[in-house]
Order: C-alpha cells, then structure tokens, then sequence
C-alpha cells in the first residue's frame, strides 16, 4: 500500500524546521494536525521515524531512511506546481494544428504569426497541405480548419465543427477572354471552354461540382491541377477557366486573369469551418487560441477590386 505523499512531506518539513511548532506555522497546519500526519506515517512504515531528545526531535535509522527520497519527493511535487502555473499562464504549451492548404496558405497563417507573437513561450506545430483526412491520425492533433464541403470523419464525439471564416469563390479567366465581354455570365456559358479543376479532394471543387450538379450541367473534366497555385497558374497561362477563393486571388496580383461573381453580384460564399474541442475538453493553450480566433470572420477583407471584372 503506498504512503500519502503529503505525510512524506510533512515529515520532511518536520525534520527541516526542527519541531512540530515551527512545522505547523510553516504548513499553516495546527500542531494536533501535524502530530496526527506524523503518527499516520509512522503506523504506515512499520517502525520509529525518529524521537524526541533535548527539546528537539532525532531521526531513527527508519527516518534517515526516508528523508532522500521525501526530499525527491517534494522536488517533483514543485516541480509539477511549476509546470501547471506555466501552462496556466501561457508560459509553455503545445498546439498541433491541420489545414487544407487553402486554409493554410490564405487565412491561417498570419492568425499564427499573431498569436506566437503574442504567446512566444507557446509551441505551434501545424500541417497544412491536407488533401485526404483519412491520411491523418486524428488523435495526434488538437485543431482541424476545413473547407466548405469538406467532412472530417471520426472525429472524437466531444470536438465539435463550426463556421469560422467566410470568403467567396471566383471563376477566373485569362486576361482578353472572350466571355469577358459579356456584362452577364451564367454557369452553362463555361461548358464550352476548357476548365482547370483543383483536385479531387479539394473543397472548391467539390463545391463548384455542387453548383454545377445543382443546375443540371455537366462540364468537361479538361485539366486538373493539384493546389490553388497551379490554378491560377494555368488559367494565367490561358490553358482555361478555373474557379478560386478571393483571397488567393488577393494574394496573387501577379497572375494575368479577371475575376468575375457569377452569379452577379453575388456569386458563391464560402465556409471554413474550425473542429475544435468542446469548452470542457480544451487546453489551456487551445482555449487561449480559440479565444484568440473568436471574431475572425469580421477581420477577413473583401476581394480586391482590381481582381473583380467591374462589370461585375
């Protein structure tokens, strides 16, 4: 049967100060209740811990014996004290974090670049680049940003999965295309020209897939490209159509291409959505970012004009 920690401890201050007196005012403890801790620890080992001689207090052989390993004990004890202040505090702590690479890329990583700089003794591990979840083991992390149409499976059934951001998807055409011409643009005007898709898994294609399903189209699957770079990349190059959050077309003012809200003025919005903990089930250092997250969508700009076809 093992022995209460916080008799060791006792025994130990006792022995330090040198009497139950001094041992009591230090603990804050009555002298009968540190008597009683005394006496409980001695039925506990089986034998004398010490004695009383000269008005102070001598140790047995039995309580020589001891004291090593309460003086390790109560290293660890302040040990573990430390650590749950600095982790009450933000002083240390670990956030593991998964993203689409949309997510990573154009909405997630300046949050981080905020958040470490305001909590720099935090340790931020995220992946970005996800394209399949099955890939990941869930259990290995504690936050998960997803795209619109995206569904993560599995996930424990205290996480739950809500709207964080809001942006909106552009259909993007080469510079001098000749749809551009048109002050009004509809899905089945596309179906004659070559589209650049994202890859199967991507959360824009899956919802440009919905959009055209829900209105009885069927576009030609020409060429598909895996990233949101290689998108705009290949539709600058002129090779086709293609279909990209607003906030990489921000980014990228280097790609040759026009942007248009179809439909106008509209067009499409897009969801991110964080998986996170319920409230009970987070750290300290996940509900500080959670916290930190909270109104996000407010701070999220609007597509740039000189993106946007202005007849748009």
């Amino acid at each position: 049967m093992g022995v209460d920690t916080e008799l060791l401890l006792t025994f130990l201050t006792v022995m330090e100060t040198g009497s139950i007196s001094a041992a009591a005012r230090a603990l804050h403890r009555s002298q009968p209740a540190i008597t009683e801790r005394l006496q409980k620890l001695t039925h506990a080992v089986g034998e004398p811990l010490y004695v009383r001689a000269g008005g102070g207090i001598h140790l047995t052989p039995g309580g020589e014996a001891l004291l090593p390993s309460a003086r390790k004990l109560r290293h660890i004890a302040q040990e573990f004290d430390d650590i749950v202040v600095r982790r009450q505090r933000l002083r240390e702590g670990l956030l593991r974090i998964v993203a689409t690479n949309t997510v990573a890329s154009y909405f997630l990583s300046h949050y981080l670049v905020a958040f470490r700089a305001r909590y720099p003794d935090i340790d931020v591990h995220m992946r970005g680049g996800v394209i399949d979840w099955r890939e990941i083991s869930v259990p290995d992390w504690d936050l998960f940003f997803l795209e619109g149409g995206l569904d993560l499976e599995e996930l424990p059934s205290y996480y739950a999965v809500s709207p964080w951001l809001q942006d909106e998807i552009l259909t993007v055409f080469p510079e001098n295309h000749p749809l551009l011409l048109r002050e009004e643009l509809a899905w089945r005007d596309l179906l004659a020209y070559p589209i650049v898709w994202r890859e199967r898994y991507s959360g824009i294609r899956r919802t440009m897939e919905r959009v055209f399903a829900e209105a009885g189209l069927v576009p030609r699957q020409s060429i598909e490209v895996t990233g949101v770079e290689a998108v705009g990349t290949a539709v600058s190059a002129g090779l086709g159509i293609g279909f990209i959050t607003a906030a990489a077309l921000r980014r990228h003012t280097e790609w040759k291409v026009v942007g248009r809200r179809i439909p106008a003025p509209t067009g499409i919005r897009w969801t991110l959505y964080m998986a996170s903990p319920q409230p009970t089930h987070q750290s300290h250092t996940i509900r500080a970012f959670v916290a930190f997250m909270g109104d996000a969508a407010e701070r999220l700009g609007s597509p740039a004009s000189a993106h946007i076809d202005g007849g748009q």
